[in-house]
């Protein structure tokens, strides 16, 4: 539960951030529409690079090399 709510509070300061760093007025419709164009861009970016990650960690060799678990064994003993 807690990541979720780390999740949202995240994707809600990063409205915020848009909407202070672009001096938008979200009552004004125009204004309102280029909020919605950076926000969907910025959420998406976010998206492609957890995808990027997740990618990168599914196709990393976890498992050691057989050698290097013998030799451990070895010093082991």
């Amino acid at each position: 539960m807690k990541i979720q709510i780390i999740i949202v509070k995240l994707i809600v300061l990063g409205a915020l951030f848009i909407i202070s760093n672009q001096n938008l007025h979200l009552a004004i419709p125009a204004e309102r529409a280029v909020f919605l164009d950076a926000y969907s861009s910025w959420f998406t970016n976010i998206l492609h690079q957890v995808a990027q990650v997740t990618g990168y960690v599914v196709r990393f060799d976890w498992l050691p090399k057989t050698d290097a678990v013998i030799s451990i064994r070895n010093f082991i003993n």
